[in-house]
């Protein structure tokens, strides 16, 4: 069986906090030797790249804001200095990216893929479905060619710039297939609690420069598809790491709610109640997980780990 996070020994590299205030224009340059921060072997842009592909954490839903789940004009400036150059979209598959560039310093273009569902508007859910629950699908992927996502990426490699792709959860699925198609096109592939890809893919891909990012406890990612996750460097990223309080109590929380079996519904009404609410909670802690920014928080715990630490994708609720 293959162990859980919370039961894995990690490697021993280990940093809290070592950019948690990082922002485009700070003392980091992330062109040419430097893809990867000298310090902590982490992609050098990783920090940003987590506020790019998460939810938004400002609920004013501010129009700047650099969070893939809210629209953006092709011209708009969003905070921290990108600006969008270009939106792809295709309505019928779900799938939404933007191509965006730095403005204040000399970093790479970066084509940042929305995961599962918008939230403002909220729509597309329908269509990201599924995508999100079959790992050789490969529907939004044939969006990127369809869209001109594709061409993008062709277009900075050939001025010698490679662009970067990041994505979270189905995001971080259709970026792999990115870079398992084309690896000559980018720079580097960065990925939050990703969706798994066909292993028949993983397989026969030249993919590099490949770096996973999964929380401490997520579950998500590896409940989906039953997919796999391209070769790369994995981190296993948490606020406060797997021997703080609040993380040992909410996973006894996500351990003790399973499903209700039928016998409890019909013959203890009163106990079904109790888990559902359990059941209720257990998803928010997951969904909070899975969608939290983790790598911005004032310490956070960051180890390396190995594939074979991870959950396998065949794991069950």
């Amino acid at each position: 069986m293959t162990p859980r996070p919370d039961d894995s020994k990690p490697t021993p590299r280990q940093t809290k906090g070592d950019r948690a205030d990082f922002i485009p224009g700070g003392p980091v340059s992330a062109t040419g030797s430097n893809l990867v921060d000298p310090i902590t072997g982490r992609h050098a842009l990783d920090v940003l790249y987590e506020q790019f592909t998460k939810p938004p954490v400002d609920w004013s839903l501010k129009s700047n804001d650099p969070s893939i789940y809210l629209r953006h004009k092709p011209g708009q400036i969003l905070r921290g200095g990108y600006q969008v150059e270009t939106v792809f979209e295709d309505p019928p598959t779900g799938f939404y990216a933007e191509g965006r560039v730095c403005l204040h310093r000399n970093f790479p273009p970066v084509l940042v893929i929305r995961g599962f569902g918008s939230w403002y508007p909220v729509d597309r859910v329908l269509e990201d479905t599924p995508d999100v629950f079959f790992a050789r699908l490969e529907r939004q992927f044939n969006s990127t060619e369809t869209t001109g996502a594709i061409a993008w990426l062709k277009h900075y490699r050939d001025r010698h710039q490679p662009a970067d792709v990041t994505g979270e959860s189905l995001g971080g699925k259709i970026a792999q297939q990115i870079a398992a198609y084309y690896p000559d096109l980018i720079r580097s592939t960065v990925t939050f609690n990703p969706l798994g890809i066909s292993p028949k893919l993983i397989a026969n891909s030249s993919a590099n420069n490949v770096f996973h990012y999964f929380t401490l406890g997520e579950r998500y990612a590896f409940w989906a598809n039953g997919g796999d996750f391209l070769p790369g460097k994995f981190y296993q990223i948490s606020k406060r790491g797997q021997k703080s309080c609040r993380y040992k109590l909410a996973e006894a929380l996500v351990r003790k709610a399973p499903f209700p079996k039928k016998r409890h519904i019909i013959c203890y009404p009163s106990l079904f109640i109790v888990r559902i609410v359990l059941l209720a909670i257990s998803q928010l802690i997951l969904l909070k997980r899975h969608n939290g920014l983790i790598l911005n928080a004032r310490q956070p715990v960051v180890m390396q780990i190995d594939r074979s630490q991870l959950p396998s994708s065949s794991n069950s609720p």
